[in-house]
């Protein structure tokens, strides 16, 4: 089960070649690394109209020479582009250099005497490799021929070279069900750490500052777990003064900060725990730790421990920190407690994560977190916080976005109650006159610290962070890391790419420059009437995901399109079916036509094709949840059942109840990442910092929504229903009165035979009825209308 990676040349044999790492564990919990040979670093370069490879080959050439770059080898291709409708594949140039500082050489070079460039990411060549090959970068792959060494990194006692022509993912679990049980694959013995600190500053009463060295750290605590298990394996608590036993955590005492820091750095050598998680850690406990660390000189000793290898603490810094000594926080948040406002400023670019610093994580559309940690290999460090801000609406989420909110929020325990001004007295005391008075107290600080480093896990498991990662990164051949830290954009387009490769076709992931600003038509609303409905009932018809299913019905992908009329004709004439695109933007009218694919799998588009598949998968995850859910209610009823009769229930059917939930909650939360996961494509074609941008697509896409959302309200108008509101994708209706006529009746406004009450639950199970027919008339026109099933319509009890 892969979980972190990291590419790099090395020189093996004489030669330098890229090399591609894997960190993860074994099926039975060991920690193991798999070194992938064999990998080719490569660009495109595209052969200009009216130009013959040969000649744009010379052309190159004495590009690369001057500018000092050796090629290993100029491969001439065949490819589709990405952009724009071709009958036949063009000409490209592949570049092959012997490791990646030669490749952005020659790519830069080539690009400044403007050649159009493909396969050309600069900054995550890592993402390029494993879309490219198939490669898992988190997820569980198999091994068929490979060398085994052991005792090779201190923190993979398992180390395995193999070739990646030899290396493939395990798509279906069930291949190998008669080897071992899918549930030792679903809950994989991946190590979690969570953490926490207590810190404390000279004057009682005020928050210790990190970037205020004589503020000191006095606690660390830690627990140990298997992904999917709240139930923790191991409590720790590293602490500078005596504190009293407690059986159910390790107590360490250090005696000193110094100390203090180094131990942290033993235990985390002595477990090598694959994911990394706090609260609010990589704005405020990172932070904290690492400024003392390089302040005190105890950093290089500390990264030695943790990883095994010796850097100095100028190159950790640069090349492993990802923050800034010295610097303060861009966040709203820090720690527990509020501070000043954060400053404005626009997005970093991702081109400038890859030079170091602290990582700008998109929250929202408005909002951004900045995190800073110390990378180790091997471990993915997760911040609960910013999970949750993810996951829940701003609405939703108090101004401080607390753990004590997020805890309340998910229905879990609450944190240990313990105001910070009795802490700090306890800590103070116990330094200045320790005595079995003040070590007791001192335990009671060590509970509240363990259980907040526990609350990580439980929040993490409650929602299904990890997994819901998982999901996504495995799918668009992504790491866990990519994950948590990227935006969905970048998933989007790392997929697509993988699907480009299939098709011979090639992708370049510049961002294109010089982009026309301006407003293009969104999605319509429908008015809505005002006043309160108080005769019908009134309930909705949703279109099932309206924009992925948009683009698979109309084709809409960057290859099929054609902006030129007199080609489109041509085309036309060729015997294609084209859906024509037309709305206003800056004031001028803009065209463009797609081809469609008449449902032909042969004809259809990049962009459907994936979109169809992930839609299919996600059939595949719903199908697996129906047996489950019934199995689940079923059980539910026996335990309650048991309860209510006051007789004591089988400690067999609590632990199969517990693993069906299990089960229900994993396939549950994979098919609702899937779901939020498409519904990215339509964005991330019409974000013009995006290399995929196409505001053609994009337009599309909501115009067709405008105009099928009006077909459907213009049928539903023709037989009478009333609509109240719509929006996107949905309309709010009443039924007609004819509907209603026998219950009318029998109501006669109160003075009839029947109640409010029983005339009220008529007309809702009348209304339930009518609709259902409805959906499937609504279905049925669509259908004929857009000459596709892709197009649909549901209502929801």
């Amino acid at each position: 089960m892969a979980i972190d990676s990291e590419g790099s040349s090395e020189k093996i044999e004489g030669k330098y070649c890229y090399v591609l790492r894997l960190y993860g564990s074994l099926i039975n919990g060991q920690k193991a690394v798999v070194t992938l040979l064999g990998i080719r670093v490569f660009f495109d370069i595209r052969v200009p109209d009216g130009e013959s490879p040969d000649e744009c080959e010379i052309k190159v050439r004495d590009i690369l020479s001057g500018n000092k770059v050796e090629t290993l080898k100029i491969e001439h291709i065949k490819a589709f582009p990405f952009r724009g409708y071709y009958t036949e594949k063009k000409s490209y140039l592949r570049i092959y250099t012997s490791g990646t500082g030669k490749r952005k050489t020659a790519m830069k070079a080539v690009q400044d005497n403007n050649f159009e460039t493909a396969s050309d990411d600069l900054y995550s060549f890592h993402r390029k490799v494993a879309r490219e090959n198939g490669i898992q970068l988190s997820g569980w792959s198999m091994v068929s021929k490979y060398i085994f060494k052991k005792g090779v990194d201190t923190l993979c006692p398992y180390a395995f070279y193999t070739s990646k022509k030899d290396f493939y993912p395990l798509e279906d679990l069930t291949r190998i069900s008669d080897r071992f049980p899918i549930s030792a694959l679903t809950r994989d013995r991946t190590l979690v750490l969570t953490w926490d600190i207590e810190t404390q500053s000279q004057e009682l009463g005020e928050f210790a500052e990190v970037l205020d060295l004589n503020h000191n750290v006095f606690m660390i605590c830690m627990t140990l777990h298997w992904k999917d298990d709240p139930k923790p394996l191991k409590q720790i608590c590293l602490v500078d003064v005596e504190v009293e036993p407690d059986p159910r955590w390790i107590t360490i005492v250090c005696g000193n900060q110094v100390n203090l820091l180094k131990a942290f750095a033993l235990c985390w050598r002595a477990f090598a725990p694959g994911i990394h998680a706090g609260f609010n850690d990589s704005d405020y406990d990172w932070r904290f730790i690492m400024e003392r660390a390089y302040h005190l000189n105890t950093l290089e000793w500390m990264w030695e421990r943790m990883t095994g290898k010796f850097e100095t603490k100028e190159e950790i810094i640069k090349w492993k920190y990802r923050g800034k000594i010295g610097a303060k926080s861009e966040n709203d948040f820090v720690k527990k407690y509020p501070v000043k406002a954060p400053e404005e400023g626009e997005e970093d670019p991702e081109v400038k994560d890859y030079m170091g610093g602290p990582i700008k994580i998109k929250i929202s559309a408005e909002d951004d977190f900045t995190s800073s940690f110390l990378k180790i290999p091997g471990c993915v460090p997760i911040d609960v916080r910013v999970c949750l801000l993810k996951r829940f609406p701003k609405a939703e989420v108090d101004k401080k976005g607390s753990l004590k909110f997020f805890l309340k929020k998910c229905g879990l325990d609450s944190k240990a109650d313990m105001p910070y001004e009795k802490m700090w007295k306890i800590y103070s005391e116990a330094k200045k006159s320790p005595s079995s008075t003040t070590a007791r107290n001192m335990r009671e600080v060590a509970h509240y610290c363990i259980i907040d480093a526990l609350r990580c896990q439980e929040l993490l498991v409650n929602q299904s962070i990890i997994n819901d990662y998982r999901e996504v990164a495995s799918i668009a051949y992504v790491s866990l890391f990519d994950a948590h830290y990227r935006a969905n954009g970048m998933k989007v387009r790392n997929l697509l790419g993988a699907y480009a490769v299939k098709q011979d076709m090639v992708i370049s992931t510049r961002v294109p420059e010089n982009i026309e600003k301006g407003k293009y038509p969104g999605a319509y609303v429908f008015p809505p009437k005002k006043g309160i409905e108080n005769r019908r009932p009134v309930t909705g018809l949703d279109f099932a995901s309206l924009y992925p299913s948009i683009i698979m019905a109309y084709n809409l992908s960057p290859e099929k399109f054609i902006f030129d009329p007199k080609d489109a004709d041509i085309a036309q004439n060729n015997g294609n079916d084209l859906h024509k695109i037309e709305f206003k933007f800056n004031e001028r009218n803009v065209q463009a036509w797609c081809v469609r694919h008449d449902s032909q799998m042969e004809k259809k588009g990049l962009y459907p094709t994936v979109l169809e598949d992930l839609f299919n998968k996600r059939l595949e995850l719903k199908a697996r949840l129906a047996p489950l859910g019934k199995k689940k209610q079923q059980l539910g009823k026996m335990i309650s059942s048991a309860k209510e009769r006051g007789k004591k229930i089988p400690e067999s059917l609590n632990l199969e109840y517990s693993s069906v939930c299990f089960d229900y909650d994993y396939w549950d939360s994979k098919q609702k990442a899937l779901k939020v996961y498409m519904n990215t494509f339509y964005g991330e074609a019409g974000n013009s910092l995006s290399p995929i941008f196409l505001r053609e697509l994009a337009c599309g896409t909501t115009t067709a929504g405008k105009y099928n959302l009006n077909l459907v309200a213009e049928f539903v108008s023709r037989k009478g229903f009333g609509i109240k509101y719509g929006d996107t994708d949905s309309l709010y209706l009443t039924c007609p009165d004819s509907c209603y006529e026998k219950c009318d009746l029998a109501y006669n406004d109160g003075k009839g035979e029947i109640s409010k009450l029983e005339y009220w639950t008529e007309m809702v199970k009348i209304t339930m009825n009518v609709m259902k027919k409805l959906r499937d008339q609504v279905n049925a026109y669509l259908r004929i209308k857009s000459e596709t099933s892709y197009l649909k319509m549901a209502y929801e009890e």
